[in-house]
């Protein structure tokens, strides 16, 4: 894994995993909002997978690079992370996902965003951060416009869920608009 520093604003904190987020997915479990804006089918209730689930949840994530788990009161919430990142490109793309339902529209993804840019641009000295982000999951693309992503494109039809097609919507940000806003959102 690679050396990330821990970031933090507020009562948020961005750390590398360790292994008591095991019991913390384990006891938040899998919920329909985070699921289906991840691309995944609908869930007619909470789903609490056995811990062993969660451990090669685990086993998956240690070695990401780039990848911060949210955590709130010293409790896993959700994960960040930039995935793929190139250097040479200066480029990345970037991922969130708030696991806790209670904390959804709450301002904890456009706070996490907010660090991850700073340091992205700051720090990395990106040049651009782009994600994919679908149609329907209009709470995350109004925190990402927020946050000064721009709509740059469209995947028409790209995802199959619970029967239907959905596009992906295409954003960036790059390191002069971030530079621009910075002194105003940041």
């Amino acid at each position: 894994m690679s050396d990330i520093p821990t970031l933090t604003s507020g009562n948020i904190t961005l750390r590398k995993i360790r292994e008591s987020d095991i019991d913390d997915r384990f006891a938040i479990g899998c919920h329909h909002e985070f699921v289906h804006m991840c691309g995944g089918k609908s869930l007619p209730a909470p789903e609490y997978p056995e811990r062993s689930y969660w451990e090669d949840w685990y086993r998956r994530q240690i070695d990401k690079e780039y990848s911060w788990i949210i955590d709130i009161g010293g409790k896993c919430v959700g994960t960040a992370r930039f995935n793929p990142i190139s250097l040479t490109d200066r480029s990345a793309t970037y991922s969130i996902g708030i696991f806790d339902p209670n904390l959804h529209a709450k301002g904890v993804g456009t706070a996490v965003t907010k660090l991850l840019l700073k340091y992205g641009f700051e720090t990395l000295h990106l040049h651009r951060i782009d994600l994919k982000v679908l149609e329907y999951n209009l709470r995350g693309i109004r925190c990402y416009e927020k946050c000064g992503f721009k709509k740059e494109g469209v995947l028409r039809d790209s995802a199959f869920i619970d029967g239907q097609f959905y596009s992906d919507i295409l954003m960036s940000i790059l390191e002069d608009e971030y530079a621009c806003i910075n002194k105003e959102v940041f």
